[in-house]
């Protein structure tokens, strides 16, 4: 044998005990405590320093026997791990180092701190229990503290100090969120206060320095109905009454609210009427009291209502001598006063001296108060006003103390005294006149009235002139004013005067006012009015005549009409002829309601004017719809307010005026059920919820609300509310299981992750701000969990010595709500321990015989492991124990049958056990079983007879024959005691037995006793219990002394012989000598050493002895054999007897026999070199070094060599490397036992199959590193999405256990993953959304217990057409010039769809009237022109856009397109050709004529300016902005007698200005010439507006002058007839009807009409036909709505309005009186409608 010994190199560095430290130590410990030794190996002293990661200095290392300390306190709020790099040193300047992981426990050395002192929280008493209080923000209100702990030392627990407190409110004791313990009632505590204390959960506990003060202030809810005292009252009246008159106070009490009080029934004539707060009944009318009512009077506080009865009695004041002093009392109060002042002392008469009576005041109590002992009456300091009462009577009663009382009335008349604070208002303004330049001084020219509301001298007013100018004087009384003295030269055509009217009080008040006094010549036209007013609707179509005005020239000249001011032209345009009236511009009441502007006469000779006043009213019709502030609302509500929250007030504007902008509001149905959720205040806009709102429920709705006008027909317009829904933490999280159970491997590295809890909180900004936190069971930190994620993973600490099973409670909070999971931890341990038995060997005595199933032993093989590795499985490895004996799992051994100690093979039995855990780690042991001997054999004699000759002469003691008996048994059982038996009666005499050796000697002397046969039995006895024994007979011959007795030639034979030897060899010879031959013969033997079964045989001749049989030394190691010899003398026979004793040797003949074939071992896989396996034991039966066994492994494969050794010696296999189960499963291979024989050597082979049991070693795998999946985003939860395999090496099924975890890509939970068969299913959770997350990538990971692996799982949710295109704006406004060429770009539409591929492909088209003069592109949504544009003929486009997906959805979005204006319209005269005739006396700077022109275009494009081309050499002109023809040389002059001019209207336009002419003829004629040829200047013609076309309205030829009758006279309509409604016959000049006439749309023409004589323009006349249009009932009424609803209780008083219906008639006055009635639908008369209001009353109770 060799051995060598490796030694450790000087050169070698030092090598620490382990890679890696891990230790913890309290922040707790005092400096200098022991961390961890860190200690490495060297040949040469190490020395120790720490190298890194010790922040702040805290660890030292003792640098010679690297014992690690602290320096410095530890604090693990501020630092909670150290990752110390320790590095050892030896003394050839070699080193290594390894990490050093400490691990800080926290100690409870942080107590919890408020996050604020104090805390305010509101809760509604409406509130049921378990309602959570919230704060200002209407969130769950929390009080929260902080402790900067970690771990159970963190974990806080609230709670409400004060005892009544808590029977109210509840605080979560981990959260410390409130809620209500019982039902709250604002009424009896409005506010609760109260602290609450918080402690951690450390040892010892800590407490919050102060503990913090809570606020909950209650929200009051109309909870309480009102009540009356009593069901009925009753009370008197009596007369006579006065209105005031209170008649009972009646008071019904309501904890909540204000009261309402009316009168609902029983006030017949309304007799009473009753103060709706203060609830006091008093008279209404005295004048119609009947003498009983029974009053039904209701309190109302807006939600209940209760309702009493009041009994009135109205009777006459009983007589009685009680009666007030006979004095008329007519007390003054001055107005204003607010002063209490004294007014009298009422005295009564009829009573005792110093009897008290007792005064009051039975109306009209706020006013006046009375003294009730002495009767003296006040006021209470109300002012009063003497413009609004100047009188009141007040009644006053007194009453004596007697019973019944006597009664006493009186009424009291005060008066209220006028004080001056009314100044005088002028009435009929405005002022204005006219006065001529010659009046006379005195003439009035003018009369002013003032009115003063006060009386007296306070109204006596007097007038004054601020300033006369000189000229002018007023009455002072009168208001007369007139001319103070004539006019001079000084004096201007136009005066403003100021009158002040002055009242008489004192001090005096006063006003102004101003009146227009013009000054004209005589020569001046006259107007028929100064100042005209007119009202014309808004929508009046244009040059429409409004208003006639009429000037006459004193002189009897033409008159030429004008409007003074320039800027009034474009609206208003008058005939330069007729004076008729005309608007040309489009009116807007919105811009402007009222024009006010001068139109000037001008005589056409002297140039002589006058001016008017016109005052046109634009009067406001429905053209303009309701307008919101915006097209859409966006709002964001609280989820959780209660119903009737307000949401948003709309607001609406409506340019009209009066009714038309009164806006009503109301919520449109759609698909969603907005109006379930929501309603919106028709008056005020307000929408309010209907309902409390779920964000879960609805994230979002979309109201459509429309404003709607009060015009006739209504305008409306729409607009959409947008209410998103704010999510509320108001939904505590849930975990998706109700529990969780994993297992986790012992040897599971750090961070290992062994199981996800997964909670999901139905609010939405709460998903991602759950926390995670163990709560219990986690005392040593053997966990740690994601405070995010709720991944549970080993802590870094790692520890091996893990329990069996863990509970831990965890528990995830999103900050108000807490809930829990229990999750139940299985650890799996390794196999880290093999079984051991406490002994290799024991010895056990077994009683033989027992019977089958006696227990034995009962073994225990020790394993710490835990689980299926911790329990071992026991196997007897050797066949004849296993045949003899059986053992349970328990390792009791029992005996499978009964067992003979006298067997050799069952004396002592070798039971060799093998003890295997579940993973396959193995121990031996051997049992040997020694039974212990029963008494279950008899002494066995060797010979079965004994026969013997014996000389008579022997002496005594002589020993004859030792008879022996053998006894399997031992001990007692065996010890034989000899007893002779049955024997005669002188054999007893002379032959004795030793009881111990069983040798027979002579008792006495043999003498005479020759030839006699002594003949008995020798008994056999042993000592067991009971005794056993066996008999042997036994025969003694005694011959004589001369009889010789053959003698052998020794006392005992001893022979050898091989047990090899042949049969028939000899093996010696025994020899007798005696004097005769002798016969030799073998005793027959008992038992197989005495050769019972004649193995050997004797010569009788010769005595040799031979082998008949084969002997084996194995089987009987020796014979003993008795050999007699006889012979015969004289006729006796004679025997002697002799031993012999023949041992047989040993040869190798026997090979090893193993104990079991095969061999079945078992190995765990990765088992390190040098591991047992297995002892085989193989048994030689041949001696020496035949028997002696060396074992080997049969050279079958040079791989098992590589595998296995065996020790040759022991037989004990072990391994030479570590072995992978997943290599191969199951060795097999032979092991040879040898002997060692000299000559030949045996041997035999056994079979050992070693089984190599899995370990976990093999981490799983997941096929691929990528899935890849794909899910339609509508599919339903449970939908498989991917498809998982994984695979592991491990071969057992329990290495193989797999769990599947989604460890992150899936914050929300919306995928599980599950096992289906051999595969693992990601499914479907939750609900997805495409739009919101397109791509998931999960990150699964597998764990055996042990190992894990990841992969990921690319999910891409594929979309569905579940958008609409979103429209970017909902309104497109710009603007395009109307000169744009055909595809030019306005502007681009854009909607965007979250969706995907066809269906986010957003096609536009365009929609609206005139849409077809542009393009928008279907694909780009850039809109074009697709037409030449014209802004006067079109100057808005209102469009709209559709944007529509592929799959059909839409949006809208509207376009505004405002035409801007392009100069491209020259101005147009009214008339291409204008004649006039003058005068040829007219005055230089006359007016001539005005010429009009229009320009279609706006703006500066459509300003026109007006110029003379051709002026006649200047002798005429023209204003430039008005158009007025002036004469500017004189005629007479010239003798031409006509004069063609050319007149250019020019716009203003830009680049290029653009014009157009005109001709003009002025004609100059003698004036006595010209004859006038109508009548007089205007007509007035009637007609209704039924007549039909052609019907005549007059003849304007009866109309002429005489004289003129037999002139060719020509008649024309040249104005007022724009629209054809009329035509004029020109020869007859009858006016007919045209068309339809509408009195509705217009119900007053003006036409101008021209008689021209002997077609000469010169010598034409015109006169104006004022054409009245009457109206015909010719339309229908027209409800507002088509259908109005309305909603009441069944207890609705009777005579209370319920609705309103309103109606409108668009005829005129007489025809537009509607009378409102219901029709149908009320069968029992239940209801009433006022015929002119169109109130819907309640006539009768209603009964539902």
């Amino acid at each position: 044998t060799v051995n060598v010994q490796i030694k450790v190199s000087d050169y070698t560095p030092p090598r620490f005990s382990a890679k890696e430290y891990f230790t913890e130590i309290s922040e707790a410990a005092a400096i200098g405590s022991p961390v961890i030794m860190a200690v490495a190996i060297s040949q040469s002293a190490v020395t120790y320093e720490i190298k890194g990661g010790n922040e702040d200095d805290a660890f030292l290392v003792n640098s010679f026997s690297g014992v690690i300390s602290t320096q410095k306190a530890l604090d693990f709020e501020s630092i909670s791990f150290y990752e110390l790099t320790v590095r050892a040193t030896n003394m050839a300047g070699l080193f290594s180092e390894a990490m050093v992981f400490l691990y800080l426990v926290d100690e409870n050395d942080n107590a919890p701190v408020f996050l604020s002192s104090d805390y305010t929280g509101k809760i509604s008493e409406s509130a049921p229990v378990g309602s959570m209080v919230m704060d200002k923000n209407n969130i769950p209100l929390v009080i929260q503290a902080t402790d900067a702990d970690e771990s159970s030392s963190a974990l806080l627990v609230y709670q409400i100090l004060e005892p009544e407190a808590r029977k109210y409110f509840r605080i979560d004791a981990s959260m410390g969120t409130l809620t209500t313990a019982r039902i709250i009632d604002y009424e009896s505590i409005p506010v609760f206060s109260f602290t609450v204390q918080v402690h951690d959960n450390g040892f010892p506990s800590l407490f919050a320095p102060m503990p913090a003060k809570v606020t909950v202030l209650v929200t009051n809810v109309n909870d309480s109905p009102p009540k009356f005292a009593q069901p009925t009252y009753y009370a008197s009246v009596y007369l006579p009454a006065y209105q005031g008159t209170k008649v009972i106070s009646m008071k019904a009490e309501d904890a909540d609210s204000n009261v309402t009080y009316s009168i609902v029934e029983g006030n017949l004539d309304d007799a009473f009427i009753i103060h709706p707060k203060a609830g006091v009944i008093s008279v209404q009318d005295d004048s119609k009291l009947r003498s009983h009512y029974e009053l039904t009077v209701r309190a109302f506080d807006g939600l209940f209502k209760a309702t009493a009865l009041v009994k009135v009695n109205v009777s006459d004041a009983k007589e009685s001598n009680l009666k007030f002093k006979p004095i008329t009392y007519t007390p003054t109060i001055l107005e204003n006063i607010k002063e209490i002042q004294v007014l009298l002392v009422a005295g009564a008469i009829g009573s005792h001296l110093n009897e008290p009576l007792v005064y009051s005041v039975l109306n009209l109590e706020d006013k006046f108060q009375i003294v009730q002992s002495s009767g003296m009456l006040k006021t209470t300091g109300f002012p009063f006003d003497h413009e609004e009462q100047d009188v009141y009577n007040v009644a006053v009663e007194v009453r004596d103390l007697r019973n019944p009382p006597r009664r006493a009335y009186t009424n009291i008349k005060v008066f209220v005294e006028d004080v001056n604070d009314n100044a005088p208002e002028f009435q009929n303004l405005p002022y204005y006149t006219t006065v001529q330049d010659d009046a006379e001084p005195g003439d009035v020219l003018f009369q002013v009235f003032a009115n003063d509301k006060d009386t007296g001298d306070n109204a006596a007013i007097t007038y004054s002139l601020v300033d006369n100018h000189g000229y002018f004087r007023i009455d002072p009384f009168l208001g007369d004013i007139s001319l103070w003295k004539p006019f001079d030269f000084e004096a201007l055509n136009k005066y403003i005067l100021k009158v002040k009217a002055t009242d008489g009080g004192y001090p005096p008040l006063h006003s102004e006012a101003e009146v227009l006094v013009i000054v004209r010549n005589k020569s001046n036209p006259l107007f028929q009015s100064l100042y005209y007013t007119v009202k014309v609707p808004e929508n009046i179509p244009q040059y429409t005549a409004i208003l006639h005005v009429q000037a006459r020239s004193p002189e009897g000249f033409r008159l030429i009409y004008n409007i003074a001011e320039e800027e009034l032209l474009k609206l208003f345009n008058i005939n330069f002829k007729t004076g008729v009236l005309s608007v040309i511009g489009q009116l807007d009441y919105e811009s402007q309601t009222k024009h006010a502007f001068t139109v000037r006469a001008t005589d056409t000779v002297l140039g002589f004017f006058s001016e008017a006043i016109v005052e046109v009213e634009v009067e406001d019709i429905n053209d303009n719809p309701p307008v919101f502030t915006k097209m859409v609302y966006t709002v964001l509500v609280e989820e959780g307010l209660p119903a009737g929250t307000s949401v948003i007030q709309l607001e609406a504007s409506d340019e009209d005026s009066g009714r038309n902008k009164v806006i009503s509001y109301h919520m449109l149905d759609n698909e969603s059920d907005s109006s379930s959720f929501f309603a919106i205040d028709a008056t005020s806009g307000t929408v309010i919820t209907e309902q409390e709102l779920d964000y879960e429920q609805t994230h979002q709705f979309h109201l459509k609300i429309r404003a709607v006008d009060n015009g006739v027909p209504p305008l409306s317009s729409e607009a959409i509310v947008i209410v998103n829904v704010s999510d509320l933490n108001d939904n505590p999280p849930k975990f998706r299981q109700p529990q969780y159970e994993a297992a986790v491997s012992e040897m599971a590295t750090c961070g290992h992750i062994i199981v996800r809890v997964q909670a999901f909180d139905p609010d939405s900004k709460d998903a991602n701000k759950l926390e995670y936190l163990i709560l219990s069971g986690n005392d040593n930190r053997h966990f740690a969990i994601n405070s995010s994620s709720g991944i549970i993973s080993m802590s870094n600490l790692c520890r091996r010595s893990l329990n069996t099973t863990y509970d831990l409670n965890v528990s995830v909070s999103d900050g108000v709500f807490q809930r829990t999971v229990p999750v139940h931890i299985n650890t799996t341990n390794a196999n880290k321990y093999s079984p051991a038995f406490e002994q290799s060997i024991y010895e056990v005595e077994l009683a033989e015989n027992a019977k089958a199933g006696t227990k034995v032993i009962e073994l225990a093989a020790m394993d710490p492991d835990d689980g299926p590795y911790g329990t071992v499985e026991y196997t007897i490895i050797n066949k004849l124990a296993r045949e003899k004996f059986s053992i349970d799992g328990n390792g009791h051994i029992v005996t499978s049958e009964r067992l003979d100690r006298e067997n050799s093979t069952e004396r002592v039995i070798a039971i060799k056990v093998m003890a295997k855990d579940g993973g396959g780690k193995v121990a031996f042991c051997t049992i040997k079983i020694i039974l212990t001997d029963e008494n279950d054999n008899a002494p066995q004699f060797k010979a079965s007879e004994y026969k013997i000759s014996i000389q008579s002469n022997m002496s005594k003691g002589f020993p004859v024959v030792q008879i022996l008996a053998y006894d399997a048994d031992e001990g007692a059982n065996a010890d034989v005691t000899y007893f002779v038996d049955a024997v005669e009666e002188i054999t007893e005499d002379v032959i004795e037995i030793n009881p111990a050796t069983g040798v027979i000697s002579i008792k006495e002397s043999l003498v005479g006793l020759e030839n006699k046969m002594l003949s008995f039995q020798v008994k056999a006895q042993d000592g067991g219990t009971p005794q056993r024994d066996s008999l042997v007979p036994v025969q003694v011959n005694v011959v004589p002394n001369e009889v010789a007795l053959p003698k052998f030639s020794e006392p005992l034979y001893s022979f050898s012989a091989y047990e090899d030897l042949p049969t028939g060899s000899e093996i010696g010879t025994v020899k007798a000598e005696a004097d005769v031959p002798v016969i030799y013969s073998l005793v027959e033997g008992n038992t197989i050493e005495s050769n019972k079964e004649k193995v050997f045989i004797l010569d009788k001749d010769t005595g040799t002895l031979k082998v008949e049989k084969n002997v084996d030394h194995e089987r009987t190691k020796w014979y003993q054999i008795d050999v007699m010899a006889h012979c015969t003398h004289a006729e006796t026979e004679v025997a002697s007897l002799v031993s012999v004793i023949i041992q047989v040797k040993d040869i190798n003949d026997n090979q090893p026999v193993f104990e079991a074939n095969p061999y079945q071992a078992f190995l765990m896989e990765n088992m390190p070199a040098g591991t047992t396996v297995i002892q085989v034991t193989a048994n030689d039966q041949d001696l020496g070094s035949n028997g002696l066994v060396t074992y080997s492994l049969e050279p079958e494969s040079d791989d098992v060599k590589k595998l296995f050794t065996i020790d040759g010696e022991s037989g004990w296999i072990t391994t030479m490397k570590e072995l992978d189960r997943e290599v191969e499963e199951t060795y097999r291979f032979h092991v040879v036992a040898s002997d060692h024989g000299r000559n030949i050597k045996l041997s035999s082979s056994a079979l050992v199959e070693v089984t190599i049991t899995d370990e976990n070693d093999n981490p799983p795998q997941f096929t691929l590193e990528v899935y890849r999946a794909s899910v339609v985003e509508d599919s339903l939860p449970g939908q498989v999405v991917a498809k998982l395999r994984t695979e592991d090496a491990d071969i057992s099924e329990l290495n193989r256990q797999l769990i599947c975890y989604i460890t992150d890509g899936d914050p929300l939970g919306q995928f599980a993953i599950d096992r289906f068969g051999d595969e693992w299913r990601v499914v479907l959770n939750s609900s997805l959304d495409r739009e919101e997350t397109e791509k998931y990538l999960l990150q699964v990971t597998a764990s055996d217990g042990r190992f894990q692996a990841t992969t990921v799982v690319e999910i891409y949710v594929l979309d569905i057409n579940d958008n609409s295109p979103e429209c970017q704006e909902m309104l497109y406004a710009t603007s395009v010039s109307e000169d744009a060429q055909p595809g030019m770009f306005i502007l681009k539409v854009s909607a965007k769809d979250p969706d995907l591929g066809s269906n986010a492909q957003v096609t536009y088209t365009l929609h609206g009237p005139g849409a077809g003069e542009f393009r928008l592109d279907p694909q780009t949504g850039e809109l074009t022109t697709l037409a030449l544009l014209d802004r006067e003929q079109q100057a808005l486009y209102s469009l709209f856009s559709k944007a529509t997906d592929g799959g059909g959805r839409s949006c809208q979005a509207d376009i505004v397109l405002t035409i801007q204006d392009v100069n491209d319209n020259p101005p147009r005269f009214s008339s291409s050709h204008y004649a006039v005739a003058m005068f040829d006396n007219t005055t230089v700077k006359t007016p001539v004529i005005v010429v009009l022109a229009r320009d279609s275009d706006a703006g500066k494009n459509a300003e026109v300016e007006y110029s003379l081309v051709d002026s006649a050499n200047g002798r005429f002109s023209i204003e430039e902005s008005t158009g007025i023809v002036r004469l500017e040389k004189p005629l007479n002059e010239e003798e031409q007698s006509e004069f063609e001019l050319t007149v250019q209207a020019s716009d203003m336009g830009s680049p290029r200005s653009l014009f157009s002419l005109a001709t003009l003829t002025v004609s100059v004629v003698d004036l006595s010439d010209y004859l006038p040829v109508f009548l007089h200047n205007e007509y007035v013609a009637t007609i209704g507006e039924d007549v039909h076309a052609g019907t005549e309205v007059l003849s304007v030829s009866a109309l002429t002058r005489d004289g003129v009758d037999d002139a060719d006279i020509v008649y024309t309509v040249v104005n007022g007839n724009e629209h054809g409604r009329f035509r004029i016959n020109a020869k007859t000049g009858t006016v007919y009807v045209n068309q339809s006439l509408d009195f509705e749309s217009c119900h007053e023409y003006y036409l101008s009409i021209e008689g021209t004589r002997g077609a000469s323009s010169s010598l034409s006349d015109m006169t104006m036909v004022i054409i009245n249009v009457t109206d015909v009932n010719d339309n229908v009424p027209r409800f507002l709505h088509e259908a109005y609803s309305a909603e009441v209780s069944e207890d609705v008083p009777v005579r209370e309005t319920i609705l309103e219906v309103s109606a409108d008639d668009r005829d005129g006055p007489l025809n537009n009186q509607i009378h409102y009635s219901i029709e149908s639908g009320d069968p029992h008369q239940h209801f009433a409608i006022g015929p002119v209001s169109g109130e819907i009353q309640v006539i009768k109770r209603l009964n539902r």
